[in-house]
C-alpha cells in the first residue's frame, strides 16, 4: 500500500533522511550490544585461562586457599567457609567440559 502511495506523492528527502536516521540508530545500538557481548566473552576466557594456568602451577588446593583468603579479607569477615545452598532438582554444570 505504501508503494502505491509513493507513486502519487513520492517521499521527500527529509522523510527519507528521517527513516534512514532511525535505521542507523538501530544498527548502531545493535553493533554496540554485540561489542559489549564480545568484550564479556573476552574477559571470561581471559579469567578462565588465568585460573587454569594458576591451577596448573600452584595446584587446586593452593588456588582455592588463596581465593578463600582473598574473599574473606575483602569482606572483612573471618567466618568459616559456608558452602553454597543447594536447590532440589538442580545439578551443577562444570565450567570446563571433562574429557570423559
Amino acid at each position: 500500500m505504501r508503494s502505491l502511495a509513493n507513486l502519487f506523492s513520492p517521499p521527500t528527502p527529509e522523510k527519507i533522511a528521517e527513516k534512514e536516521l532511525q535505521d542507523m540508530r538501530l544498527t548502531l545500538f545493535q553493533a554496540e550490544r554485540r561489542l559489549l557481548e564480545a568484550q564479556m566473552q573476552v574477559d571470561y576466557y581471559r579469567n578462565m585461562i588465568a585460573f587454569l594456568e594458576e591451577v596448573g602451577t600452584s595446584g587446586v588446593e593452593g588456588v582455592a586457599d588463596r581465593r578463600h583468603a582473598i574473599a574473606h579479607t575483602a569482606t572483612g569477615t573471618e567466618a568459616p567457609f559456608m558452602p553454597a545452598r543447594t536447590v532440589p532438582g538442580l545439578t551443577t554444570v562444570p565450567i570446563v567440559p571433562s574429557a570423559a
